[in-house]
């Protein structure tokens, strides 16, 4: 990540957290949001027939209220 040591600093100066754990924290933050983003590709789902011609329904299979830590 390109801003890690500037993120790091502000949470420091905002919330007095030691440097290194700070800049921990980014990481985590953006690997949480990585493997976010990249389940998100992969929408788990059944296309279903609709008593109307003009519609389509789609039922998405995911997991809800999964821990990710």
């Amino acid at each position: 990540m390109a801003n890690k040591e500037e993120l790091g600093q502000l949470i420091t100066l905002e919330q007095g957290k030691p440097l290194k754990e700070a800049i921990g924290e980014v990481n985590y933050g953006a690997a949480f949001i990585e493997y976010s983003t990249e389940e998100a590709k992969r929408v788990y789902g059944d296309i279903i027939p609709s008593p109307l011609a003009d519609r389509r329904l789609l039922v998405l299979k995911q997991v809800w209220n999964k821990a990710y830590w």
